[in-house]
């Protein structure tokens, strides 16, 4: 993975944002020896970004395998006394 320093950056703006849009790779961004942003292109980030969601959509479906069910007849009956 390349590296730019938060000076490079400042110098290099254009010609980093450029590297990191024409690129798969991603480029860190080094303050004091230490990473501390990622620079990465629009379509790297949407993916990445897709997959969370995906992630959270399939860990939120698990937790919904353990809920308690209960039948339609029984969640109308204790919202409406009287039935529909």
């Amino acid at each position: 993975m390349q590296t730019a320093s938060i000076s490079q950056l400042k110098q290099q703006t254009a010609a980093l944002i450029n590297q990191a849009a024409n690129s798969v790779e991603p480029i860190e961004i080094m303050q004091r020896s230490k990473v501390r942003a990622i620079l990465v292109n629009r379509d790297y980030f949407s993916a990445l970004e897709e997959a969370v969601m995906d992630l959270a959509d399939a860990l939120e479906a698990e937790r919904a395998k353990n809920e308690p069910v209960e039948s339609f007849t029984d969640y109308v009956g204790g919202r409406w006394p009287s039935g529909l």
